[in-house]
């Protein structure tokens, strides 16, 4: 639950192995509190019954399209709304935005893209919140419990289970080189079955993504029979 006492993310899909087998397990890998329903019905009562944050809202939904739901959540809310649907049409994604979408996604899905979706707009919610003091980046940071980096040029970075691990470890060094043993054991501790040899491709990976979504190099650099040290300034 976040501070303002809201729930994280409500998933509004019909098809129940997209939504309890890829969409809620794999956004709980990107440290989302999620909750998934089947029906506009039930997704109204949830939010009854919870203040939710963020909706992922399919369109077709058995009891009610998700235009018509997106225009009802945005009439008695500042809830925020990322749209998923099948529908790719240019028609369609503008009237998914018109009725109250924040972000349309059409699928197949890229949980990626979705967690990345849903940490910026859960940023553009706190930034527009009474009270809540926006200020350039600064250096490379994590926000949202290490779930995701924030860039110098203010892109954020939606990391998985794994990256927020090797991140936080690193940033939180200070600078100085973290051991590959300490990493290594880190990871091992919080995921089952951690092949030790996996780091040094984790690594390249995360350096890959983070150039790929934020057009800059993550200083992440190997210390030579140590490990590796991020430089965050």
């Amino acid at each position: 639950m976040d501070d303002n006492g809201r729930r994280g993310v409500l998933v509004a899909e019909d098809d129940a192995e997209l939504r309890d087998q890829v969409l809620v397990p794999g956004l709980r890998a990107f440290g989302f509190d999620v909750v998934g329903v089947g029906t506009a019905a039930d997704l109204y009562r949830a939010i009854v019954g919870d203040r939710y944050r963020l909706v992922v809202l399919d369109i077709r939904l058995p009891d009610e399209d998700g235009f018509t739901v997106a225009r009802h959540l945005r009439s008695v809310s500042d809830i925020g709304i990322i749209m998923l649907t099948g529908l790719d049409s240019t028609a369609d994604h503008v009237r998914g935005l018109q009725e109250g979408a924040d972000v349309y996604l059409t699928k197949p899905i890229d949980l990626e893209v979705v967690a990345a979706s849903l940490h910026s707009l859960s940023r553009r919610i706190d930034a527009a919140s009474p009270g809540v003091a926006t200020a350039p980046a600064l250096g490379w940071r994590v926000e949202a419990g290490g779930w995701r980096l924030l860039a110098p040029n203010g892109v954020l970075v939606a990391l998985s289970m794994a990256e927020r691990l090797i991140v936080k470890r690193l940033i939180g060094s200070a600078g100085a080189p973290v051991a590959r043993d300490v990493l290594i054991d880190e990871l091992a501790v919080h995921i089952e079955e951690f092949d030790p040899s996996r780091l040094d491709m984790l690594i390249h990976r995360l350096r890959r993504k983070v150039v790929a979504k934020t057009g800059q190099e993550l200083q992440l650099t190997a210390v030579r029979r140590i490990g590796y040290m991020l430089a965050v300034d």
